[in-house]
């Protein structure tokens, strides 16, 4: 029922959206404001460094912005806005800037700031000719929050976390010191798929995982490595009570509070908008566990990456916002605000209290990182259905072989749609 609430809701936000678009065909006039739509939540310590940012630019070249945000709807609504063919002039690619949007997007391969591009970023961010269509302010390098001050007091060593029995073990320690060992947030449209993706990114065989790209899902696979720990934690009661009705900032405010030990989310944006709850919060993050491939991080194009709509009649302007966005100052208070890596060279990121995470598990390169299952593997539109069909099972409405199979058809749907 939730999520057909959710779906009439978004589809209202939908018919809002698109109205607005026919109120201004063909992205409207080249004097109006430039319009920037980003994923990012109200609450986020990324929102309020964007707005100075904004500020600054409005300052410097006198261009009015129109900033928006959105997290539960902006999947949607930027599939509304390709279907009509109207994009915003900048927008968030979260990780879509080749696979999805890139018949939308200015390529930025020739920027000044071009050439100070990571190669970090060249096996997701660029296509088949070398070409990239996003800033990569954020390169989203990420393993599982954690607040290792609940897990000092529930005698849980961080380092000793390795296979995901380690973890059950560990959720049992912290569940009777009487905190939520894992918290997650339903009321959002991403949490629950971002769970299974983190755990699915090192949860197959090299052949399963080629298979995936091939048109052939293993469901029972799926149930047995992804779905199946899930449930687990569901059954023991790791996950937090109020899982129904919280969202992204709650998941944050509970881990900066000590009320939760582990998030497992898709990028780090969690530890630095925990910070912005309590500044002293002693919060990082630990490489995830694995019961056949050895522990991991996960890595890719992050949320925080922006491009430039190629038909903008403020195309200009577009590009002109970019380049001030990639100025090391502005790129660096960026990154330190979401609490993650540059994809820009020239962009050296103190993150603070999160940087002895980063010295430790991504600046020797030595830990494997894997790519999101999602968007290595799956067609177009899969990530909706890891959502739904994890939720499920968090919420014991469904077995992980009830909700594996429907991932299953769901991968069979779509798959055959991108023929």
């Amino acid at each position: 029922m939730r999520h057909g609430i959710r779906k009439i809701l978004a589809g209202v936000a939908l018919v809002g959206l698109t109205l607005t678009s026919a109120c201004s065909p063909g992205g409207g006039q080249a004097d109006e404001p430039l319009d920037v739509y980003l994923n990012m939540t109200a609450g986020s310590a990324q929102y309020t460094e964007m707005k100075n940012i904004v500020a600054k630019y409005e300052q410097r070249t006198g261009t009015r912005v129109k900033l928006a945000i959105d997290s539960s709807n902006f999947e949607d609504n930027m599939k509304v806005r390709m279907a009509a063919g109207e994009m915003p002039d900048v927008f968030s690619t979260h990780g879509w800037s080749v696979l999805r949007y890139k018949p939308f997007l200015e390529p930025l391969t020739h920027q000044a700031w071009a050439k100070n591009l990571d190669p970090l970023i060249d096996e997701t961010m660029r296509d088949a000719n070398g070409d990239v269509y996003s800033l990569p302010i954020e390169y989203s390098v990420a393993g599982m929050s954690v607040n290792f001050d609940v897990l000092r007091k529930a005698g849980v060593d961080p380092d000793g976390i390795r296979t995901w029995d380690d973890f059950a073990a560990a959720c049992a320690k912290i569940k009777a010191t009487g905190v939520t060992p894992i918290d997650s947030a339903g009321k959002d449209f991403g949490p629950s798929g971002d769970l299974a993706n983190v755990i699915a990114a090192n949860a197959f065989t090299e052949r399963e995982f080629n298979a995936m790209k091939h048109g052939t899902f293993d469901s029972s696979a799926y149930a047995t490595n992804v779905l199946g720990p899930v449930a687990s934690w569901a059954q023991a009661g790791y996950f937090n009570k109020d899982y129904v009705s919280a969202s992204i900032d709650d998941q944050a405010r509970k881990l900066a509070l000590g009320q939760a030990a582990f998030v497992m989310a898709a990028n780090t944006s969690t530890l630095s908008t925990a910070l912005t709850f309590n500044e002293k919060a002693d919060v990082g993050f630990i490489p995830f566990p694995s019961t056949r491939n050895g522990q991991y991080l996960v890595g890719g194009e992050g949320v925080n990456a922006f491009a430039a709509w190629k038909g903008s009649p403020r195309k200009k302007r577009a590009l002109q916002f970019l380049a001030f966005l990639a100025e090391p100052a502005n790129a660096k208070a960026m990154s330190r605000s979401i609490g993650s890596s540059s994809g820009l060279t020239n962009v050296d990121v103190d993150l603070g209290r999160i940087q002895s995470s980063y010295d430790k598990w991504v600046a020797p390169r030595k830990m494997p990182i894997k790519p999101y299952l999602d968007r290595a593997y799956l067609p177009n539109g899969m990530f909706a259905s890891l959502i739904t069909t994890t939720d499920s099972v968090i919420n014991r409405q469904s077995t992980p072989e009830s909700a594996a199979s429907e991932v299953g058809r769901q991968y069979k749907t779509l798959f055959g749609q991108q023929k």
